[in-house]
């Protein structure tokens, strides 16, 4: 263990050659003193001597495998105080060469702070102005992360003044921006430039963004503790152009202020694991997340072992609800050959035999893909087809599935079904879903049905109200509602810092607008942003390395309640040719086979139509998919919005 001054110990960094380790280390030792400074608050007012480098000593110990510039940071002391800082790591997994990969990924750092001296106010002289406090602070950052002086006489750059003089105030127009502009020519990342250009000016009244400077010491000591849990998003990233295209960080599988709704779900899920069948009903307007939302936990279903059948109805469905609802079953057979061990194969094998005997034919007819599972040569496999001019009635359909799903489902491998969009669905394939649900045999099917629907979109009649009637006066099953509202403000507020990699009180302001305007509506809310984009409101600053916009402005903007004329206003400003691309695409339906488009492209009509698709799918509007390879528009509004974009009287062609 060793103590060194805090002045020492920039200097022994300098030798430090790893120039990101070299900031999470400053920014530790930055987000310590901040936590002194505000336990010495509470034992006596402050001076402004003892905000300074000469009032802190560094802890560190070495390690015999480590070089010393590796020395861990395992405390800060403030001497003035006699207050002892000790730095509890607790994702720490002991000591080793990716100890570099772990301070990358983050650290949630845990402070216990240990005083000498009682708790007072009793002092000679008053306590001084909390904005003094956090001014002063941000000279101490300065000195911390440029390893200057500012109060050196000589210049630190050209011709410009220096930051501040002896009295803590220089009056030279533009002084203060020095801050930023010195630190960013060291290298240090943006917002460490922003963070301490916003403590250096908490004194200062007559600024030109006073709302980004900081209202007290904590604040400021929350962002640097984001600085040490999120680096790979708030230091050491970039949203810099890239193909001369502003590029705005989405994070595409995070889900935003739904975490109780993603419990209810997976809650679900568990009780299907232990032998019960569970119907769930997701509600809410369009673009609220509810696919989204459903999609979340899907991960979780497969990894303990479940199979999950996922079907998403189309006003333009050609083919109608049910045949699609039998496709997705044929699906599953392909799913559950890929996922299941050769015992467990057998023992669904002998189930299905078991249950369908004879009949076996029948499954064989409804879902070719069975053969994947029961070959031909297997007992019963031979059996004499029905013959097709035959037409297989609801009854039957209801039953061969409900026997199907009653022999592959079990409590180590539960079936989740996920029915999209419901409001498109009809009567008579919800009630294969009611025959599975309600199936009367002893310990029957392990089954999660899950049914989203666009409440502002059907009426009291609809088959899904009847179908969820009817499964809680059966009482087979656990019936459960789930409405989904517009997200909360500070969610959708950690959704735009994510995206901007900036501090969420920076962004907060933002956000609020946002919010007020889209309602929290998740889908909405990230259109709006993108436009924002699109029309040069938010707008990337090559010199400060981040984004910037301006409230009053974004306040002004008029929005429509309608999220299509976002969408539809923006394709309608693209090249022709990737305008022709989403009007095909949006013909089929909500997905494509790739294979049809690739033969379009064939053709004298819509040649070049994939590299139309390809621009799509790289500005967000299509993405590809599954296997065999499907194009599908990433959300309902947009292929709405593209389909909008084909002129009535060309809809029916």
């Amino acid at each position: 263990m060793e103590d060194m001054p805090l002045t020492k110990w920039l200097e022994a960094e300098l030798k430090n050659p790893d120039g990101k380790r070299l900031i999470i280390r400053k920014t530790t030792v930055a987000y310590a003193a901040a936590e002194l400074l505000q336990k010495a608050i509470t034992i006596a007012p402050l001076s402004a001597n003892k905000i300074s480098l000469d009032n802190f000593v560094v802890r560190t110990k070495k390690w015999q495998h480590l070089p010393s510039s590796a020395a861990d940071i395992v405390g800060v002391d403030m001497i003035s105080e006699k207050l002892s800082l000790t730095i509890i790591d607790p994702s720490d997994r002991g000591r080793s060469s990716s100890r570099d990969a772990k301070e990358d990924a983050g650290r949630n750092l845990v402070v216990s702070i240990s005083s000498c001296l009682p708790t007072s106010s009793d002092s000679g002289f008053e306590q001084i102005k909390e904005s003094t406090i956090c001014h002063l602070f941000g000279i101490l950052l300065y000195q911390i992360y440029s390893n200057l002086d500012p109060f050196l006489e000589n210049k630190l750059e050209g011709n410009e003044p220096t930051l501040l003089d002896h009295g803590g105030v220089k009056t030279e127009k533009g002084g203060l921006r020095l801050t930023y502009s010195t630190l960013r020519e060291l290298g240090s990342p943006p917002n460490i430039c922003m963070l301490v250009q916003n403590f250096a000016e908490c004194k200062f009244d007559n600024l030109p963004s006073p709302r980004n400077t900081y209202s007290s010491l904590k604040e400021g000591s929350n962002d640097l503790h984001l600085l040490l849990r999120h680096p790979n998003k708030l230091l050491f990233t970039s949203n810099a152009p890239e193909d001369g295209q502003l590029q705005l960080r989405l994070q595409k599988n995070k889900l935003y202020g739904r975490d109780h709704e993603v419990s209810l779900i997976s809650d679900a899920f568990s009780t299907v694991c232990a032998g019960e069948s569970v119907a769930l009903f997701v509600g809410g307007f369009s673009g609220s997340g509810k696919t989204s939302l459903v999609e979340s936990v899907m991960a979780s279903v497969n990894a303990s072992g479940g199979y999950v059948l996922a079907q998403k109805f189309d006003q333009l469905s050609r083919g109608g609800p049910l045949l699609e609802l039998i496709s997705a079953f044929d699906r599953l057979c392909v799913l559950i050959q890929s996922r299941t061990s050769p015992q467990d194969l057998q023992i669904i094998v002998d189930r299905l035999t078991e249950t369908f005997g004879v009949d076996l034919s029948l499954l064989r007819r409804l879902l070719p893909k069975v053969d994947g599972l029961v070959p031909p040569s297997t007992k019963f496999g031979q059996q004499i087809p029905v013959q097709d001019g035959t037409r297989m009635n609801l009854q039957s359909v209801c039953f061969i599935l409900q026997h199907f799903i009653r022999a592959v489902s079990s409590k180590s491998h539960p079936v989740m079904i996920f029915l999209d969009d419901l409001q498109w669905c009809n009567s008579m394939t919800l009630k294969v879903i009611q025959h599975i649900l309600c199936d009367n045999a002893s310990g029957a099917s392990n089954c999660l049905f899950v049914g989203s629907y666009r409440s502002n979109e059907v009426s009291p009649n609809h088959a899904l109200f009847r179908l969820k009637k009817e499964l809680e006066a059966s009482k087979k099953c656990s019936v459960q509602k789930l409405m989904l509202d517009g997200v909360k403000c500070e969610d959708l507020n950690t959704l735009v810092s994510d995206a901007l990699s900036l501090f969420p009180r920076v962004t907060r302001g933002l956000s609020s607008i946002i919010h007020e305007k889209t309602e929290g509506n998740p889908f909405f809310f990230l259109e709006f942003l993108r436009s924002l984009v699109d029309r040069g409101l938010l707008q990337y600053s090559m010199g400060l390395e981040r984004w910037e916009w301006d409230e009053d402005l974004i306040r002004l903007e008029k929005i429509t309640n309608n999220v299509l004329f976002l969408l539809a206003n923006k394709m309608s400003r693209m090249r022709m040719e990737v305008q022709m691309a989403l009007k095909v695409l949006s013909s089929f339906g909500n997905e494509v086979n790739e294979k049809i488009i690739t033969y379009l492209n064939t053709t004298s009509q819509f040649v070049d139509i994939l590299s139309g698709v390809e621009e799509a799918i790289s500005d967000g509007f299509v993405s590809k998919v599954g296997e065999p390879l499907c194009y599908v528009f990433v959300h309902d509004k947009v292929r709405e919005a593209a389909y909008s974009l084909i002129p009535d009287d060309a809809k029916d062609e």
